[in-house]
């Protein structure tokens, strides 16, 4: 069942062109980043790193929902024996996979460099996941990206405000509540190839986008559910 799901998300993925163009912005970023100076990679690249799997990933799943429900992909398959959260945990290895693919075009087109490439595309896979199942719990109950832009921004100005509290710039110790933000832990990893980050701060960085990965599974199963194989409103 799995496999089968696997093969039909990307062939799906690649007919529409989600996932190519997915990829081709990974390969974007890596060529906008050839124009920073060498100074500037280290607080610039994380930020890209953070768009690829992150914020792009919670709008392309949202994207791919919603037309999987005008086409009538999703009601065809919900009077299937099938078992919805295969359905989730294929989507969201699809898009992680593709997300380490862009990661990997942004460190070594970006910075001319695979150094500390393990960091990253460990990093990259845990938000990746956090964020697709966030998009897929949070899109499920919205029908097209015009109801769901609000969601995105959102979702887009919290997940880059701990940039901000990293570098020094929200220093009120109220902002300490950026902590719980998956882009927080996910921030150490992007930051591991250019500054030295202690090992118990990476492991505990990557228990707490564990423990995102668990919440964001439990809302997705949840909301995907009843928003969009039962269609309640």
């Amino acid at each position: 069942m799995m496999k089968n799901l696997l093969k039909t998300n990307l062939v799906i993925g690649v007919r529409s062109y989600v996932y190519p163009i997915y990829v081709l912005i990974g390969l974007a970023y890596g060529l906008m980043l050839m124009a920073f100076p060498e100074q500037y990679l280290p607080a610039m690249v994380p930020i890209f790193l953070l768009f690829e799997p992150g914020l792009v990933g919670f709008m392309f799943v949202g994207t791919e929902i919603f037309a999987e429900k005008k086409d009538g992909a999703i009601g065809a398959l919900a009077v299937t024996p099938m078992d919805w959260k295969s359905y989730i945990i294929a989507k969201t290895l699809l898009l992680s996979v593709l997300s380490i693919i862009g990661a990997i075009l942004i460190m070594a087109i970006g910075t001319r460099s695979l150094n500390g490439l393990p960091y990253v595309i460990i990093g990259v896979f845990l938000v990746s996941v956090v964020y697709t199942l966030l998009g897929i719990g949070i899109s499920a109950k919205y029908h097209d990206l015009d109801d769901y832009f609000v969601p995105i921004l959102a979702v887009m100005v919290v997940s880059l405000l701990p940039f901000a509290h990293y570098h020094g710039y929200l220093t009120h110790s109220v902002w300490k509540a950026l902590y719980i933000v998956p882009s927080y832990p996910a921030l150490y990893f992007f930051k591991a190839p250019f500054e030295e980050i202690s090992r118990g701060t990476l492991a505990l960085s990557g228990i707490a986008l564990l423990l995102w990965s668990a919440i964001a599974y439990h809302l997705a199963k949840i909301r995907f559910y009843k928003y969009a194989v039962e269609g309640l409103r």
